[in-house]
């Protein structure tokens, strides 16, 4: 078996390259508390559950974390123009408010409540 000088660098750099893409797991803390456990798990369970809000009473908290596309200043114009307007008689008319459009409604109108 011949074994160059330039097959022996060609190894060694493929295996720099290969072992520097290897990442090492942290170790999972032995004392996990299992209640953020279970926290987390509902998080996530929420994040894939459809969240519904009624766009007549909910907060800006919840508006814009129920909402895609729709932040705390967006939040806070659905409130202003409820307050100023009153209630909304459907949900569709959630496109009166500056800042929310037809792609907005389109993307949201699953998660809208109107009560």
């Amino acid at each position: 078996m011949n074994i160059t000088y330039k097959s022996l660098v060609s190894t060694a750099v493929l295996l720099v390259l290969f072992t520097s893409s290897i990442t090492i797991a942290e170790p999972i803390p032995e004392a996990m508390d299992k209640s953020g456990a279970s926290e987390d798990a509902k998080t996530m369970m929420m994040a894939l559950e459809p969240m519904m809000v009624n766009i007549n009473t909910g907060t800006a908290e919840e508006l814009a974390g129920a909402l895609k596309g729709v932040g705390p200043m967006t939040a806070a114009a659905i409130i202003e123009y409820r307050d100023a307007n009153g209630p909304f008689a459907s949900a569709k008319d959630i496109v009166m408010v500056n800042g929310i459009g037809e792609v907005t409604f389109e993307v949201n109108k699953d998660a809208i409540m109107v009560q």
